[in-house]
């Protein structure tokens, strides 16, 4: 049988492994003529690889904010010249990575002259390449691809949900993801302390527990590109956890941990984008934080409850100057009543039949038509 070789990026955060879960389970149920072969996108080819490559009819970059400066060879290593590359490459569902992720901020969105050879083959693939938001959409078309289309993650379709109202009759179990954020900004920080202690007090009388999606096993120092300053701060935030009595436990490393952990739950709120995904994808309740562009797409894609999560972020030359030299000034500015505005929120919505939050199944449901366009017109 004809086979796609993917390119997924698992390592150890567990939105990454959902990404690569949900891309095989869509192709095996819309696209039963082919199989598939799955490489880690972080790895060059070697000539046993290349080959496998070769004899394919489609290589296909899987998910994930692969949109970055240097997406070629940086985040896709491939090849040195990719003319060695003979079948189509065409990306499934990737997003920017833009720090800020505001619309005015596409028509800065700069990539390196580097990656502009493999932007090249996407848009002479002869086949429509997917992506995320519409933020990326109109980020590769400002680099003159007409061959992009908006599907959304991969990881937003359960196809077991599809067209499933979310009806959650009560809220006793409430997951909150932790972002990245808080490790350089003392701000962010604040922010999302403030936030977890007043959910605490708000729902006294239910469980809330906050999940890690990057692992604070000291083993995760061992993985690819593995942060130690992440690492670091997670471990030191888990101890700051256990001071307040919040229990909190450790999903990273694979799809099925989130899957697990987020099914078990009635609502989910915090700073991770795949949780926010996930959720929504099984028709549950979910609050995202946004902290970046990756959060910030999903608002023009789903609709429902987006917060920002920082009112501004500072990035004049001297900004960033001071940044890199790593003296004592914060980057980003918080709205000091996010946590309030939150619990109003919530609160009103629950009273009130959850009217955001339940539109974000419809525009899952809408984007799943173009997903299987996309998915059926592939080589």
């Amino acid at each position: 049988m004809d086979y796609y070789v993917l390119l997924t990026g698992g390592k150890n955060n567990a939105g990454d492994f959902l990404i690569k879960h949900r891309a095989k389970k869509l192709l095996k149920e819309l696209r039963p003529d082919r199989e598939f072969k799955d490489f880690n996108s972080w790895e060059p080819f070697d000539e046993e690889k290349l080959e496998i490559v070769n004899n394919s009819i489609g290589l296909i970059l899987t998910g994930g904010p692969a949109l970055q400066r240097n997406i070629y060879p940086g985040i896709y290593k491939l090849t040195s010249d990719l003319s060695k590359i003979k079948v189509p490459i065409i990306s499934f569902g990737i997003g920017w990575k833009s720090a800020n992720g505001n619309w005015e901020n596409i028509n800065n969105y700069k990539l390196n002259d580097e990656s502009l050879p493999l932007i090249h083959r996407l848009a002479e693939s002869g086949y429509k390449s997917s992506v995320r938001d519409y933020h990326t959409m109109h980020v590769l078309q400002n680099y003159g691809m007409n061959n992009v289309v908006m599907t959304g993650c991969p990881a937003l379709y359960d196809l077991d949900s599809i067209g499933k109202p979310i009806d959650v009759d009560t809220i006793d179990k409430i997951n909150f993801s932790l972002g990245v954020g808080f490790i350089d900004s003392k701000n962010m920080e604040r922010s999302v302390k403030d936030i977890l202690i007043k959910l605490k007090e708000h729902f006294s009388h239910k469980k809330l527990s906050v999940k890690f999606h990057h692992s604070i096993d000291k083993k995760f120092l061992n993985t690819p590109d593995a942060s130690s300053k992440l690492y670091q701060n997670n471990v030191r935030f888990s101890k700051w956890l256990e001071s307040i009595g919040i229990e909190y436990e450790d999903i990273s490393g694979s799809a099925q941990n989130l899957i697990d952990s987020y099914t078990n739950s009635d609502l989910h709120l915090g700073y991770r984008v795949h949780a926010h995904i996930f959720m929504s994808s099984i028709s549950k309740p979910s609050i995202l934080i946004a902290e970046d562009g990756r959060g910030k797409g999903l608002r023009a894609l789903l609709g429902g409850i987006i917060f920002d999560g920082f009112t501004k972020r500072n990035d004049s030359f001297i900004d960033k100057a001071i940044d890199k030299a790593g003296l004592p000034k914060d980057r980003f500015e918080v709205d000091d009543n996010l946590s309030q505005l939150i619990l109003r929120t919530l609160d009103s919505e629950l009273e009130n039949g959850m009217p955001r939050l339940k539109s974000v199944r419809s525009n899952i449901d809408l984007h799943f038509e173009v997903m299987k366009s996309f998915i059926k017109q592939l080589p």
